[in-house]
C-alpha cells in the first residue's frame, strides 16, 4: 500500500523523472558510489544526479537522512536510486518540487551543470542523469 502524503506536500504533478531521458550526462551508479562522504555527496532525485555536498551540515532532516536518500526503500519505489521531492513517503513541501522542477528544466535548457538554491539550507546542482 502506498504512503500516503498528506496535501501540504509536493504533488505528482512536479516530478522530474519523465524529464530524465533527455538530460545531457548520464552518470553511473559507481561514479555516484564514489561521492559517499561529508566531502562530497552526489544523490539521485527524480532521475537526476545531483551534488547535494552543500547540504551535508544543513540538511532539516539530518545527516543519516541525508546519506540514506539513494537506499532501496527510501524514494517512491523499492529500487535503489527512486528518491523524488513529488512522489512516496519522503516527498517534501511543494516549494521544494517547484524549485527543483524549475532548476531540470534550465538544465534540460542550458545543457550544462546547474545550481538550484534552497535557502536557507544550501543549493543542489544537477550534474547529469542516471
Amino acid at each position: 500500500m502506498p504512503a500516503v502524503v498528506s496535501s501540504d506536500h509536493a504533488d505528482e504533478s512536479l516530478n522530474q523523472s519523465s524529464s530524465a531521458a533527455d538530460a545531457h550526462r548520464c552518470i553511473r551508479p559507481e561514479e555516484i558510489e564514489q561521492h559517499r562522504s561529508k566531502e562530497s555527496f552526489w544523490c539521485v532525485v527524480d532521475g537526476f544526479v545531483v551534488d547535494a555536498t552543500a547540504f551535508i551540515d544543513t540538511h532539516p532532516g539530518g545527516l543519516r537522512k541525508l546519506m540514506s536518500t539513494d537506499d532501496a526503500g527510501i524514494g517512491a519505489g523499492p529500487d535503489r536510486f527512486s528518491f523524488s521531492f513529488s512522489r512516496g513517503r519522503n516527498a517534501h513541501f511543494p516549494d521544494t518540487g517547484r524549485r527543483f522542477a524549475d532548476g531540470v528544466q534550465r538544465y534540460l535548457r542550458d545543457g550544462h551543470a546547474t545550481k538550484i538554491k534552497f535557502p536557507p539550507h544550501g543549493n543542489l546542482i544537477i550534474l547529469g542523469r542516471l
